[in-house]
């Protein structure tokens, strides 16, 4: 057992020697890129990026009602420096018509979504393929003030104040935001 005087202490706490943090040392942040090329491998990393970029890019290669209709699904890399990109289509009308547009698709996804080496373009039916487009936000109702106390009552006989409250947002919120089928 140790017995140290007040002027000891200062001295030691000066130094901090009696400090015993956890001094660990601090992460480098990295991009994700890095860190997912690391575990997928550069080569299907670099396909998945151009899969998204493609999808992205997509109304703009084929025109927005082909989009409606069809997809771009799949890199394949073929044998040698060759890529293939497997499309999904809803019909097989849809097959044709990218088998029409093959050398400006081409040009365009080298332009759009810098893919290179793409040498064929495959198609597959696929019921409901295409990018359909966002479905817009939906827009809040007001409600009453009689319609809330109605609620208020009904959420009235559970003790704890903090789940009565989230009891009452949640349906205030399922009302406010409900469609007019859904009353």
């Amino acid at each position: 057992m140790y017995i140290f005087s007040a002027a000891s202490r200062c001295r030691f706490k000066d130094k901090r020697i009696l400090n015993f943090k956890n001094q660990r040392s601090r992460s480098e942040l990295n991009g994700l890129h890095s860190n997912f090329s690391d575990i997928l491998g550069e080569g299907p990393m670099n396909q998945l990026i151009g899969i998204s970029r493609l999808r992205r890019a997509w109304p703009h290669i084929v025109g927005p009602m082909m989009a409606l209709r069809t997809e771009p699904v799949q890199l394949e890399q073929l044998t040698g420096d060759g890529i293939c990109l497997w499309v999904a289509v809803e019909h097989s009308i849809m097959s044709q018509q990218i088998r029409f547009l093959r050398d400006d698709i081409r040009k365009a996804c080298f332009k759009h979504a810098r893919i290179k080496n793409l040498h064929k373009i495959r198609t597959r039916v696929l019921p409901g393929a295409g990018i359909k487009p966002k479905a817009p936000p939906a827009k809040p109702r007001q409600v009453s003030f009689a319609m809330k106390r109605t609620l208020a009552k009904e959420v009235a006989n559970i003790k704890d104040r903090s789940l009565r409250k989230a009891i009452f947002q949640a349906h205030l919120a399922q009302i406010t935001y409900s469609t007019e089928e859904n009353r």
